[in-house]
């Protein structure tokens, strides 16, 4: 069973109780962080909670640890070395005794960390995904890991109810396309590679390791965000997170991406990736 870590206890994760009360569950008041763990240690780690602590400050919530207190934590809660795990923190801004949309004047956040294992489905095997264009109905901030997905939800729920439980949510946002609705969005074209900034989008932390190899590898990158019919006429399209790693897109909506196959660059980048574990 997991052990997890909630409001200063370590127990069983099935005895974790959260107040109906606590502004997390009530508003989606709360910031989440989501960090892989390979042979026992996280995959930048320290990035991932620079993020969470950048995502805290933010929206106004106190951490009431430092960064060294944060990743003793994790380190108790990673209890198989060898097990591939994910590690899930969420901080909300805590409990109060009424419902109240204003910040409370003092209150103790709430801090979970749990892990359980993941395995990636994705390898040199994998056959590519399709991906459906939507307009990006979410809120403005989503460079912060906020936990009021609703929008994201919905978008997923779409694609099932179309049919398409596997496909990709891409998101337009002013004429361009932004991201996916769990991912990073890359373009490959003639070998040139292609990322939207960081404007307002979630500064991935696999986006950033996919940035380090590009420069390894001596690969052009534009951090621009292309319109649809750009990003329909690429060779290669990839999304990235910290559990899919690096995924191949080779249809978006009915147009084939490239040669309707994964792309050499995404092999060659996606072995390099894995040598970063």
């Amino acid at each position: 069973m997991s052990l997890a870590f909630f409001n200063g206890k370590y127990m069983p994760l099935n005895e974790v109780a959260i107040s109906p009360f606590d502004r997390g569950f009530l508003f989606g008041d709360s910031i989440y962080e989501v960090i892989p763990v390979y042979g026992g240690k996280m995959l930048e780690g320290e990035l991932h909670l620079q993020r969470l602590l950048n995502g805290l400050s933010a929206v106004g919530i106190k951490s009431p640890y430092s960064l060294l207190y944060w990743r003793e934590l994790i380190s108790n809660i990673i209890i198989e070395v060898e097990a591939t795990q994910m590690i899930y923190i969420q901080v909300t801004r805590g409990v109060e005794e009424s419902r109240n949309h204003r910040f409370p004047i003092k209150v103790a956040p709430s801090i979970l960390i749990f892990t359980t294992p993941f395995t990636s489905t994705v390898d040199l095997s994998y056959p590519g995904c399709s991906a459906t264009l939507q307009t990006d109905k979410r809120w403005q901030n989503c460079h912060i890991k906020a936990t009021s997905l609703l929008a994201n939800v919905m978008a997923y729920q779409q694609l099932y109810l179309e049919g398409r439980p596997q496909d990709e949510a891409l998101f337009i946002r002013n004429g361009c396309v932004v991201e996916a609705a769990s991912s990073n969005l890359f373009m490959v074209k003639d070998k040139v590679i292609y990322t939207p900034p960081i404007d307002n989008i979630l500064p991935g932390i696999t986006r950033h390791i996919i940035l380090q190899i590009a420069k390894e590898l001596r690969y052009q990158v534009y951090e621009i965000a292309p319109d649809a019919n750009t990003l329909k006429k690429a060779d290669e399209v990839w999304v990235s997170n910290s559990i899919e790693e690096l995924k191949p897109v080779i249809r978006i909506d009915d147009h084939c991406i490239g040669s309707g196959q994964p792309g050499e660059v995404w092999r060659e980048f996606w072995l390099h990736y894995q040598s970063k574990k």
